[in-house]
């Protein structure tokens, strides 16, 4: 399997709220040129992602990972529970990653194979803003013969063209290791590890395969332990080939048809009217920076620029004749801006160069 990013292009709205000023609803901003662009932050999107994750996909084991809070007082923190979940068993985990903080300054801690960029906007935002009220709930309360009046309230808004990028890191994606202070121990198919703050994490249904060295999860994958330095143990968790294709497969496909986004109880649209995607040797959004618009017709369509620019990268990857492996898909709304040759149409050809799809399936 290859490395792979990809950066769409999409229409939205103020996805993403900032502070209350006021009774005013703000949104997101950064200067960009000297203009004033909205911005969907990295963790709104990856809320997104996974909230579409877990509707599409949740018979194939996506579903929200449990949490506890750790800590006293001020210095309380909510993080997932690793003692319940791991990279097998929680696709959450193993896409997005964790912190799992231990006292004051030790953690384990996994970095996510799913990389994800700011959400900017393609265009000015110039100040807009609209007011809203509650009248429908006022009237039916002044129906009722209580005593009523509209909350009336402000909310900055923008309606855009979004430049978003994502990157899969397939060397990481479905593999982690925990260093711990005691060895694991196994008996009647149950591997109890106990982690550096106490705490026992226990794995039912496990098989033993003394040969290798590990531990088998069936349908899963392997837990393998080894003794690295006096008494620290090296636990490596490993998913096996096909689960690990399934659930890349079923990210890029969410990324390619659409998120599942409310803000504000107002459904949004995050959508990709412009998608190029490649695999990579390196997990870099490679095309993030070259990537813009110009437009064609005003406010109805535009063409992308910055492709050829793209192509430059020596991060991509090649064929035999040296051709670098590009998928490209486009709309009426935003067209690529230049006549290209090579370039993949076709979502199945982009899958079995990524090494997700084989011929036969």
């Amino acid at each position: 399997m290859k490395n792979i990013t990809i950066t769409i292009i999409f229409e939205g709205s103020a996805l993403n709220r900032d502070e209350k000023v006021g009774n005013i609803l703000s949104i997101k901003k950064l200067q960009v040129g000297g203009k004033t662009r909205s911005f969907i932050g990295k963790t709104a999107i990856r809320h997104y992602l996974f909230s579409s994750l877990y509707k599409a996909y949740k018979e194939f084991g996506w579903k929200p990972t449990e949490v506890l809070v750790s800590g006293r007082g001020e210095q309380k923190v909510v993080q997932f529970d690793i003692t319940k979940d791991d990279i097998l068993t929680s696709p959450e985990l193993d896409a997005f990653g964790y912190m799992y903080t231990i006292g004051d300054q030790m953690s384990i801690t996994r970095k996510a194979p799913v990389g994800i960029t700011k959400a900017i906007s393609l265009t000015e935002w110039n100040g807009d803003m609209a007011f809203y009220c509650n009248h429908d709930l006022v009237d039916r309360a002044i129906n009722q013969g209580l005593d009523a009046s509209p909350n009336p309230y402000n909310k900055e808004e923008h309606q855009s063209l979004y430049k978003l990028s994502f990157t899969i890191d397939a060397e990481r994606f479905g593999k982690d290791e925990w260093v711990l202070d005691e060895k694991p121990d196994f008996k009647n198919n149950k591997l109890v590890l106990t982690l550096p703050d106490d705490k026992q994490k226990e794995i039912s249904d496990v098989s033993q395969d003394k040969k290798e060295h590990k531990y088998i999860l069936q349908n899963l994958g392997t837990i393998k332990c080894e003794n690295i330095k006096d008494n620290k143990y090296k636990v490596i968790f490993e998913l096996n080939e096909e689960k690990k294709k399934e659930r890349i497969k079923q990210i890029l496909t969410v990324i390619k048809n659409g998120f599942y986004a409310q803000s504000s109880g107002e459904a949004n649209t995050i959508v990709p009217l412009f998608m190029i995607a490649a695999p990579v040797k390196i997990p870099s959004p490679i095309f993030h920076p070259h990537i813009d618009i110009e437009e064609i017709e005003k406010g109805k369509s535009y063409k992308v620029i910055g492709i050829s620019d793209c192509l430059k990268n020596s991060w991509l990857e090649k064929d035999g004749e040296g051709k670098v492996k590009v998928f490209i898909m486009e709309s009426e709304k935003v067209k690529l801006g230049e006549e290209l040759k090579d370039i993949m149409k076709e979502w199945d050809d982009f899958l079995k160069e990524c090494g997700i799809k084989n011929d036969e399936k």
